[in-house]
């Protein structure tokens, strides 16, 4: 049912897409019955920070000389790919709900992922992603629209490619809609130096793509510290990656409940450097999990990143991994009411996923590790 809730020979029972009870045995009788077999009927994974925008960029991007590069090298071939954006956001979703994935956090830049985001099953959040200063009032058309299973939101890329006017205009719309407001923060050394001390290779990037940065809030003392200041850390922001973080950064982040969200893969591949999860969860914060892009992240499976946390973070307990791919992340995207957990009056959405296991720690290690035979199978019900 959720990380610390399992059922030996369990049932899940549903009425018209919502569950209705859980527990062990064969259920209710005189109603349909699915025999899954041997494995565990767990809540679908929650990939809650994912740029389908750039799945077709898989292996054309540099990842091994700095972010600066990175960027630079993911911009020329976006601007080359065309159409190919577009038409490859359908082969990522499906990618995702394959691999036991049911519900999605997407940022999206140039917005091209939306309609195939509302035509498919999953469910979630889509962000529109802005950049850069303020310009002839553009945020100021976005009107929140709800399609089928996903909802519309606002997203800044990061605080040192965004004006502090932005900033704080787009944290505002979201606080007025009652929406998640998500944010790129703390991850490289480029963004730490620019963010405190308003020069080096990052403003120099800036005023090469004439992004005037003269007028925004800085210096700072950290990026966390600088968002505090501008008072738009609270429970309904998502402060992704968080490579860079002291002691009062995060007891600003536990202080304001901001939701927390971790790509590690993509850390390493871009960074070689990691979020401090163990001191995260010390601290009280319970971070959540995405998979970044295919721009920067081997798959979009989130069972390949609870596999890399584990590998990784050997002193994590594999009950919290699995808190931050299910709940953690529903929690984060605002959609704790509806999925995260199998919990009667929540929507039907979860996977099966195909393994033997000898008992309850057993099972648990087996689903963080990505240890089992044969493929998932994910139901998003629309009922």
């Amino acid at each position: 049912m959720d990380s610390k809730t399992i059922f030996r020979n369990g049932f899940l029972y549903m009425e018209n897409g919502i569950i209705k009870d859980v527990g062990s045995g064969r259920g209710p009788g005189g109603v349909n019955m699915i025999d899954h077999g041997p494995g565990a009927i767990m809540p679908a994974l929650v990939n809650t920070h994912t740029h389908l925008e750039l799945t077709a960029l898989k292996g054309k991007v540099t990842l091994d000389q700095g972010l600066s590069s990175w960027v630079k090298s993911l911009i020329k071939e976006r601007e080359s790919a065309g159409e190919a954006l577009r038409d490859s956001a359908a082969d990522g979703i499906r990618e995702i709900i394959q691999s036991g994935c049911g519900v999605v956090g997407e940022i999206s830049t140039l917005g091209l992922t939306w309609e195939a985001m509302a035509a498919s099953s999953i469910y979630g959040i889509w962000f529109k992603e802005f950049i850069g200063n303020i310009t002839n009032g553009s945020q100021d058309e976005f009107d929140a629209h709800k399609k089928n299973h996903i909802d519309q939101s606002l997203a800044i890329h990061a605080p040192h490619t965004t004006s502090t006017e932005m900033i704080i205009a787009l944290k505002k719309m979201t606080i007025q809609m009652n929406l998640p407001f998500s944010i790129h923060l703390a991850e490289s050394d480029d963004e730490h130096f620019f963010i405190t001390t308003g020069k080096g290779a990052w403003a120099d990037f800036l005023t090469e793509r004439d992004i005037k940065f003269s007028e925004w809030d800085l210096p700072a003392a950290t990026p966390v510290q600088y968002l505090d200041k501008l008072c738009v850390l609270d429970e309904h922001t998502i402060a992704v990656h968080l490579l860079h973080t002291d002691k009062k950064d995060l007891e600003i982040l536990k202080k304001n409940g901001v939701q927390v969200c971790l790509c590690p893969r993509s850390n390493q591949n871009l960074h070689q450097r990691l979020p401090d999860i163990e001191r995260m969860l010390a601290a009280g914060i319970k971070p959540c999990l995405g998979t970044d892009s295919l721009a920067s992240a081997e798959t979009l499976s989130i069972f390949d990143e609870m596999a890399f946390v584990s590998e990784y973070f050997p002193l994590v307990a594999p009950a919290d991994i699995l808190e931050m791919a299910t709940s953690a992340g529903a929690k984060a995207l605002a959609l704790g009411n509806l999925t995260g957990s199998l919990l009667p009056g929540k929507k039907g959405i979860f996977t099966y996923v195909p393994f033997c296991a000898a008992g309850r720690d057993d099972l648990i290690n087996k689903i963080v590790n990505a240890d089992f035979n044969g493929l998932c199978d994910t139901l998003l019900l629309s009922s």
